[in-house]
């Protein structure tokens, strides 16, 4: 567990988190399927006590979730793009449309809602640059509420940490 843990600050009306809510955090990052046991016995706590550490660390919204992460070229999903998204208008009505629909649809693996020159980035995964083409055209260039796009293939993803922070050296 990293050893500058203690210096990780909750957000405003969040408790603070104990040594041993870092290290089931830790663990749990590392490994999400985990067993109740195992995670117990790696942090050094009761079985009863991981797991209901555990299930208040969820309650108090920490813990987001647990969700298999696929292979995108397994599936048939190996084209990437990240489009950059720029809205015709920012009333609050445009700004609506836009998130109620765009972020829901299946090729959207994440939608950001950014500052600077462009409103959105959406990270969408499809099969082929055709299907790239055509989803751009279908979804975003025909909607009167997108005002420019401009997109930009992925070559490699590298994903970086998803949990606590990891130890400065």
């Amino acid at each position: 567990m990293s050893s500058n843990a203690k210096n990780i600050r909750p957000a405003a009306g969040h408790e603070p988190l104990d040594a041993i809510d870092e290290r089931l955090l830790a663990a749990l990052v590392d490994d999400a399927r985990i067993s109740n046991k195992q995670l117990a016995e790696l942090v050094g706590i009761a079985p009863s006590t991981a797991l209901m550490r555990t299930r208040a660390l969820s309650d108090r919204g920490i813990i987001q979730g647990f969700e298999a992460k696929l292979s995108l070229s397994a599936i048939g999903r190996s084209v990437q793009a990240l489009i950059a998204v720029r809205l015709r208008a920012h009333d609050r009505e445009q700004i609506d449309r836009f998130t109620s629909r765009v972020p829901k649809l299946p090729a959207v693996l994440s939608t950001f809602h950014t500052s600077g020159s462009v409103d959105y980035l959406l990270h969408i995964a499809v099969a082929t640059t055709e299907d790239l083409r055509d989803w751009v055209l279908d979804n975003l260039a025909t909607d009167p509420v997108v005002g420019h796009t401009e997109t930009t293939l992925v070559f490699e993803h590298m994903p970086g940490n998803h949990g606590p922070l990891p130890d400065e050296d």
